[in-house]
């Protein structure tokens, strides 16, 4: 039996290389390798990853995901007023569409209103992890990479917010009437924005006193992102919405380009690596073997809700409409935060259906394996994949054909 340092090198050996196989071998993201290890070594394979393996790390995973989170919101291009406007009703629309969308098919399966909602929700968010390390991955630089980055954003908000707002609901340790619940959703709402703002303050202040040197402002923010998600522990809020507020908070408030940001994709990708093995591992195949018809319908119910508000952002932002499309194929990847919310979630209301469960984890599964895939179809299509687009350069010049025309 391998001890916890060894699994921990483990995780990053095999990681690192079955997403360079991935890469390399069958032109998909490394992320999608990342993932197949964790199934490989978790509960569908090997079980080396056991489910008190992923528990223990569970602190490990809450700062991974608030780092991701983090860099997500700081990732938001900025934007004049008017356009600000409108990527905000743009990105409701991608939000609420798909979700009621969502909605509507859950309670149409038989699930109850409370339960259904709380599906639809989680159904929302698309993964922030997968768009920032695929997009790292191809080198996006470009304007529809940003509104990618602004959607995935608006969304997170939307779902994380409702997820905040819908907990004292269906916790079956809160008590007291209805009033007293919702006063408990909004405040942890205010608790939520409250706490990020602080941590941007303590980002932003810093930064004018310190050097401009990478190595003191990586440290600032990541104690940044270690104070506020203890703070939410220690307060019993979303680890999740503060985090996403603090980086777009830093990105947006710092006029003067004085912090220097992390890049998970580069500068900390143990943290992603990590986070998608034990995802992978965390998630059973089985699930996905037994319910795929479910998992397929949600998945095309989620991609028709997103498509429509697309189409819709992309006339209001003045996109092509085949721009709109790719968005919408961009939106694909379906969170793992969604998967630590179901845990959390599955053990305060006893009322959550065992098959609603089992629908939720084989999308999820579903999702980690293509998600990845359609968005770098998305930014390959947008034509901002720069490193897809310099091999692609240096192979036809490297060819008899690629040499000065005759």
């Amino acid at each position: 039996m391998i001890n916890s340092i060894q699994l921990f090198g483990l995780i990053l050996l095999g990681g690192l290389a079955a997403g360079e196989v991935a890469r390399r071998l069958l032109s998909l993201p490394r992320t999608t390798g990342y993932v197949l290890f964790g199934l490989l070594t978790g509960q569908s394979g090997a079980n080396w990853i056991t489910p008190l393996h992923i528990e223990s790390a569970q602190l490990f995973i809450d700062l991974a995901l608030g780092l991701i989170l983090f860099e997500l919101g700081y990732l938001v291009p900025g934007v004049d007023r008017s356009e600000a406007r409108r990527r905000l009703f743009a990105g409701l629309a991608v939000a609420f569409t798909p979700g009621l969308l969502m909605l509507a098919l859950f309670l149409l399966l038989g699930f109850p209103f409370a339960s259904a909602l709380f599906a639809a929700t989680l159904c929302i968010a698309t993964s922030a992890a997968i768009t920032i390390a695929t997009c790292s991955d191809v080198g996006a630089r470009g304007e529809r990479s940003g509104l990618l980055y602004t959607m995935v954003t608006a969304n997170g908000c939307v779902a994380f917010a409702v997820v905040a707002l819908l907990t004292p609901f269906v916790d079956d340790t809160v008590s007291g009437g209805i009033f007293a619940r919702a006063a408990l959703a909004l405040g942890s709402i205010l608790v939520s924005l409250v706490l990020g703002a602080v941590c941007a303050g303590i980002v932003l202040g810093g930064a004018r006193r310190l050097e401009r040197q990478p190595e003191h402002h990586h440290l600032l923010i990541l104690g940044a992102i270690v104070f506020g998600v203890g703070t939410a522990l220690f307060l019993e809020v979303s680890v999740f919405l503060p985090m996403l507020i603090f980086g777009f908070l830093v990105r947006a408030l710092d006029r003067r380009q004085r912090v220097i940001g992390i890049r998970i994709a580069s500068d900390a990708r143990v943290f992603l690596v990590v986070t998608f093995v034990l995802a992978g591992a965390a998630l059973d195949i089985a699930h996905l073997l037994h319910y795929w018809p479910e998992a397929l319908l949600i998945v095309a119910v989620r991609g028709a809700g997103q498509l429509a508000a697309t189409t819709f952002a992309a006339h209001h932002l003045g996109l092509p409409r085949r721009d709109g499309l790719l968005l919408a194929v961009g939106l694909q990847p379906m969170s793992s935060v969604a998967l630590v919310l179901l845990v959390n979630t599955q053990m305060l209301y006893s009322e959550l259906d065992p098959n609603l469960v089992g629908m939720l984890l084989a999308t999820i599964l579903l999702m980690q394996l293509l998600g990845p895939f359609a968005t770098q179809t998305a930014i390959k299509g947008f034509g901002e994949a720069t490193r897809l687009n310099v091999r692609r350069a240096d192979s036809v010049a490297a060819s008899p054909q690629g040499g000065a025309p005759s």
